[in-house]
């Protein structure tokens, strides 16, 4: 407040201490209006999609659960011959880790 008058001065301070100022609410400004684009429906019928491309997007959407199906039923498959395999390779682990154990055994009787 250096460049105000006295005068002003005074003025200021007392509409800062005054009630009513202290008691506004300041009010946000509106946001502009949404403009709608300039190509609008004239009818309902209009807005109804038709064509070759919409009936190939239901026919792909119908046969989307016949394919989840066979997909599911392949990773089921998949899962099993995993489970399978992993059985076997715990079998040929343990068979040669026993087999090298043997051979360890019979090269210290050797050294003896």
């Amino acid at each position: 407040m250096s460049g105000l008058s006295p005068k002003d001065k005074g003025q200021a301070k007392s509409v800062d201490s005054s009630p009513r100022a202290s008691k506004r609410v300041k009010r946000h400004l509106t946001p502009p209006r949404m403009m709608r684009p300039g190509r609008h429906y004239k009818s309902s019928d209009e807005k109804v999609l038709k064509g070759p491309k919409v009936i190939k997007l239901l026919r792909t959407i119908i046969e989307m659960p016949k394919d989840h199906k066979k997909l599911s039923d392949q990773v089921a498959e998949l899962s099993l011959e995993l489970v399978s395999l992993r059985d076997e390779y715990d079998t040929l682990r343990r068979g040669l880790c026993s087999k090298m154990q043997r051979l360890a055994k019979d090269v210290e009787k050797g050294n003896d």
